[in-house]
């Protein structure tokens, strides 16, 4: 394999594994499906639903198997980013089916809000927040636009690192100024009714227990 094509794919996994370690993904350029179910292996959320030895059991499982099956498509993508985002956003539908499966009907409720919490204005990303806030379809473009350039501007960053101009320990911090950028411009978007309708979406509090040096830290699922 040439050189430049393997350095495209481990860039490109490098991003697909930091997004979704975050929650991240989404439409336009991102990696992965958004889903409420990228945090649920967190445990912090695993405290918060109250999973029980059996649906943690259960939910390992998946996420052995999430694991293999992004490796694979890492593999099959061949430096190809569109192969990427369609295998990434497949596989994170067809995991979040499972993991629900998995959740009680008042669970994946929970779920959903701690997602909206963690994503923040992001969170519209998501079809079904963008259905329930009535996003229209000029929203959707112009949110759509945005998560395009903030996926280039994120790939850039990993290519920086490939190439020694920026140092892997920076790159979180980085990634995590660009989501702050692309919250604050998503928000322009919105009405202030989307936006109070997504802060009420977003139900009580949830309680952040970051490990140290984790501050954007999702994992697994």
């Amino acid at each position: 394999m040439k050189i430049a094509k393997l350095s495209a794919i481990v860039a490109v996994g490098m991003i697909a594994c930091l997004s979704l370690a975050q929650g991240g993904g989404g439409r336009g350029g991102q990696f992965g499906a958004q889903t409420p179910t990228s945090l649920v292996n967190r445990d912090d959320v695993k405290e918060d639903l109250k999973l029980t030895d059996d649906q943690k059991t259960k939910l390992d499982a998946i996420n052995t198997e999430l694991n293999e099956k992004r490796r694979a498509v890492f593999t099959d993508s061949n430096g190809d980013r569109d192969a990427m985002v369609k295998g990434m956003t497949k596989l994170g539908e067809d995991t979040a089916k499972k993991v629900n499966e998995v959740l009680t009907a008042d669970q994946q409720t929970r779920l959903k809000e701690i997602f909206i919490q963690f994503q923040g204005n992001r969170a519209v990303t998501n079809k079904d927040v963008a259905k329930d806030i009535a996003l229209t379809d000029d929203q959707k473009k112009s949110v759509d636009d945005l998560v395009k350039k903030q996926g280039d501007a994120q790939r850039s960053v990993f290519e920086k690192v490939q190439a020694g101009e920026i140092d892997r320990s920076e790159v979180r911090a980085i990634m995590d100024k660009n989501n702050k950028a692309l919250d604050d411009e998503i928000g322009k978007v919105l009405t202030s009714d989307q936006k109070d309708k997504l802060k009420t979406m977003g139900g009580k509090p949830f309680v952040r227990k970051d490990p140290p040096g984790r501050g954007g830290g999702g994992g697994g699922l």
